[in-house]
């Protein structure tokens, strides 16, 4: 008998970061050949990719599950610590992925009536490259997706709470690295100098403004880093560089804010002569809720008995579910962790064990509505 808890618990205890999940991969893969399947691998890179058939037209419906880890080391007393040092589970996608097998488990011991299912277990997602890389890898037949579905555990909400949302779930997000470069002097004859100052500090007065000249959206724009010259009494400052994280609640304006912070930078480079180098990192889309597929999850929560709870405004964090939203219509969730359970991304975190049944009953009773299931000794019986 499979239990998806000690699985969790396995995967809690090797966790792999972005573009290293192989031996997560393995073991995946490995428990789904357990259950009678044959997985596709190295999908998208250390991806797993499961498809269940029944033959007989009907709706495909897609559900996704990540598997990366976090460059940060665990401070916890429970059995199922990480045994890769500085890295750990600190986001639940160990339990994300745990409750997308205990489906898998489930599925085993039924069969499909029409359509299809298909199952990813997806590398890299705190990097925001893994769904694009599975998108992109043509080694996997996508087919036509009706619907696709994911969720992510919310700590802050009381546990087990079910959090949806109309359009958008989470935000879009980026962060971008700003470096101004000009040419130092003795500090005794600055005019002398190419100096990065006042470029910097004009352009992080523009950037903590910016936000204003989108009313119509939720717009954020923070500073998170800056560094200027060498500590030194000597010199003028060569270097300025400035790090921002920006967010939006809509992809159009967080298109624009990018393009904004981009068109600020040359403007004041330009002025003060300067180089400019721009670098963008991990990049995310905002999870936009399609609401067919919105009704689907919301119909199943009320077949469970399992009552809803509809969020006023999006989750600022970002998740690259985003790309599969962009390409077919999709539904995202949020399961409460627990009022007082450690925020996502810290060292005391750990994924609750309870979302694990919660969650793969939400997604088998959406096949079960759409596509019909049959136990198998219910079909052998016959």
């Amino acid at each position: 008998m499979f239990n998806p808890i000690l699985f969790r618990h396995q995967l809690h205890k090797m966790p792999e970061l972005s573009g290293f999940e192989d031996k997560t991969g393995e073991l995946i893969a490995d428990t789904l050949r357990s259950f009678g399947y044959d997985p596709q691998v190295n999908i998208g890179g250390h991806g797993v990719v499961l498809h269940l058939d029944s033959s007989q037209p009907g709706p495909h419906l897609l559900f996704r599950a990540d598997t990366d880890a976090l460059p940060i080391h665990e401070v916890a007393l429970h059995s199922h610590c990480s045994g890769n040092a500085g890295v750990m589970h600190a986001c639940g996608h160990d339990g994300h992925s745990a409750s997308l097998m205990a489906l898998a488990y489930r599925l085993s011991k039924s069969d499909i009536q029409q359509g299809k299912v298909t199952l990813i277990f997806q590398p890299s997602e705190e990097n925001g490259q893994g769904a694009r890389a599975m998108l992109d890898d043509e080694s996997w037949d996508k087919g036509k997706v009706d619907y696709a579905f994911g969720y992510h555990n919310v700590p802050g909400h009381p546990l087990g709470q079910i959090l949806c949302r109309e359009n958008t779930f989470a935000c879009a997000s980026a962060g971008v690295s700003i470096t101004l470069k000009g040419k130092t002097a003795h500090a005794a004859y600055p005019e002398t100098a190419v100096n990065p100052t006042s470029a910097l500090r004009a352009l992080m007065h523009d950037i903590e403004k910016l936000p204003t000249d989108f009313p119509s959206c939720f717009a954020l724009a923070t500073i998170v880093h800056v560094n200027l010259g060498q500590p030194a009494f000597g010199t003028t400052p060569a270097q300025a560089t400035v790090m921002v994280t920006l967010r939006s609640d809509s992809n159009k304006c967080f298109e624009s804010l990018c393009y904004q912070v981009e068109s600020m930078a040359r403007h004041y480079s330009e002025r003060d002569g300067l180089e400019l180098n721009i670098e963008w990192f991990d990049k995310f889309n905002a999870i936009i809720n399609h609401s067919e597929a919105n009704m689907l999850l919301k119909q199943a929560c009320k077949d469970l008995g399992f009552v809803h709870n509809d969020l006023d405004v999006p989750m600022r964090w970002s998740e690259d579910f985003s790309e599969y939203s962009r390409t077919w219509p999709s539904a995202f969730f949020g399961l409460g962790s627990g009022v007082e359970h450690p925020p996502l991304h810290d060292p005391h975190y750990d994924f609750p064990d309870t979302l694990i049944d919660i969650s793969s009953k939400i997604f088998e009773q959406i096949i079960r509505d759409m596509n019909g299931l049959k136990s198998q000794d219910f079909i052998h019986a016959i």
